[in-house]
């Protein structure tokens, strides 16, 4: 069941951020349709305003001060009004339009004319006039004060309505088929958007039309926020999946060290625990009481045994009480030289046992610090046992120590097979051990446990341990302690 959680575990969170993925990408394309389709009326409504204000403006000469002329020729009822009249003079109906004044009220008045009979369909030459005999030529002229008057109302509103786009005017003139615009026919036909035609100006009845080419970057900036919202939802999902994916995996690694440090740390205490057994067993079997040389020798591989497994047993349990904050450190005044001669003196049978050289050469400046007596010594303890041990045989250890300024400093160096790169902060977290030639097995049997003790204790006492090491050039431990004096 785990090896089935570890294997679809990644696939399944990777796919979950890909549904996350399509989710918002399909949710943000139908709020680009949406906003696509708003923007569509928010433009109409803009060219249908712009258009009823310039027609307004185009009659109000005489009647600035009448509020009724101002909301009639505003009113949408009007517009569809304009739009009937308008059609009327596409189809060849004459119209004529004047305003008077009479009394109290202003009189619109308003005609249509149109031909009776057939109509003569041969070509001749005429002057086309509108309106009371204003020629074309001279309409055209007014007409183009009208068109710019339109151009700047669109303009205004859009800025006012925040719409930002790319837009040119299409006028059409009395016939349908002709216009005046700088967009071809077939890009006015392809444009994202083209409004319906209004009349700009109520006397010469020529029409407005708004074409936008393209919206796709107004309806972006319209869905800015909404973008940056999805951008920053997605990045967030895809950190708390990175999050959870890296639990995981701590998860299975602290799991791995906890059933690699019971293999481990069972076989470290059957190994003293046999050794006793053994020298024991010797002893009764063949009568050394008889021979006080032996006997003394197999108690004293005893002894260091029962130690061995003591010092074991302690340094679970002080980790455990230092997790839980049950540890009361000393503060005593402690000579750090004194107690690395301790340390070498109590190792002296195993420096021997491994073949080992060690060098210490104590300076005359006595180097004190304020600390456990205890748990210093099982600092250094550690640090010595770990270059035994994984040194190999014959390795060649240097211990130094020195006062500088207002720090002790002490070097733990040995020539043994050297820490890559990769481990240097690891080896410092509990159960962790380098790998060895397989992922599964070690060839040095340990808990994982001494080194996490030594950073707790220096750290917990003002002090620091780092390392100094590289692939088969031997490692070097350094501790920083804060000095007595």
């Amino acid at each position: 069941m785990k090896w089935l959680s570890n294997r679809y575990a990644y696939p399944m969170v990777v796919l979950a951020i890909a549904v996350c993925v399509i989710l918002q990408l399909v949710w943000l394309n139908q709020l680009f349709v949406a906003q696509r389709k708003q923007l569509k009326v928010d433009l109409e409504q803009v060219v249908m305003d712009a258009a009823k204000m310039s027609t307004y403006l185009s009659v109000v000469q005489g009647h600035e001060g009448n509020e009724n002329f101002k909301k009639f020729f505003l009113s949408s009822d009007w517009l569809q009004f304009s739009h009937a009249y308008q059609n009327m003079r596409f189809n060849q109906v004459a119209t004529h339009l004047r305003s008077d004044f009479k009394g109290d009220s202003t009189i619109v008045d308003i005609r249509l004319q149109f031909a009776n009979g057939q109509s003569n369909d041969k070509p001749k030459q005429r002057v086309i006039t509108v309106d009371q005999g204003t020629t074309l030529k001279k309409e055209l002229a007014l007409d183009q004060v009208a068109i710019k008057r339109m151009d700047s109302l669109v303009h205004h509103l859009l800025d006012q309505e925040g719409i930002s786009v790319y837009a040119e005017r299409v006028v059409y003139s009395y016939n349908k088929d002709t216009l005046s615009s700088k967009l071809s026919k077939e890009k006015i036909l392809h444009a994202a958007f083209t409004s319906k035609q209004y009349a700009y100006n109520f006397i010469f009845f020529r029409t407005y039309q708004l074409a936008v080419p393209t919206l796709t970057w107004a309806v972006l900036y319209r869905m800015r926020y909404y973008i940056l919202s999805s951008f920053f939802m997605l990045v967030l999902t895809g950190a708390v999946f990175v999050f959870i994916l890296r639990l995981m995996h701590n998860q299975r690694l602290y799991s791995d060290a906890r059933v690699s440090f019971t293999s481990n740390m069972t076989h470290e205490l059957k190994t003293p625990v046999s050794t006793v057994a053994i020298a024991l067993e010797s002893i009764l079997e063949n009568h050394l009481e008889n021979n006080p040389e032996i006997l003394r020798n197999y108690l004293e591989i005893s002894r260091g045994e029962i130690k061995r497994l003591n010092l074991m047993i302690d340094k679970v349990l002080n980790l455990e009480q230092l997790d839980n904050a049950q540890v009361q450190l000393r503060h005593e005044l402690y000579d750090v030289q004194q107690g690395l001669n301790e340390i070498i003196s109590s190792m002296k049978i195993q420096i021997d046992n491994a073949g080992a050289k060690l060098d210490w050469q104590p300076i005359s400046q006595p180097c004190f610090v304020y600390g456990d007596p205890v748990h210093l010594t099982n600092v250094f303890y550690n640090l010595v046992e770990n270059a035994l041990k994984y040194g190999g045989k014959g390795v060649n250890i240097q211990l130094s120590c020195s006062c500088i300024y207002d720090e002790v400093i002490i070097s733990f160096k040995d020539s043994g097979p050297g820490i890559a790169s990769i481990y240097h902060n690891q080896i410092f977290d509990r159960y962790f051990r380098i790998p060895g030639d397989t992922s599964d097995t070690h060839t040095i049997k340990g808990t994982g446990l001494g080194l996490n003790y030594v950073k707790h204790i220096l750290e917990k006492q003002g002090g620091s341990i780092r390392l100094i090491s590289e692939r088969g050039q031997g490692s070097n431990f350094i501790i920083h302690l804060p000095s007595a004096s």
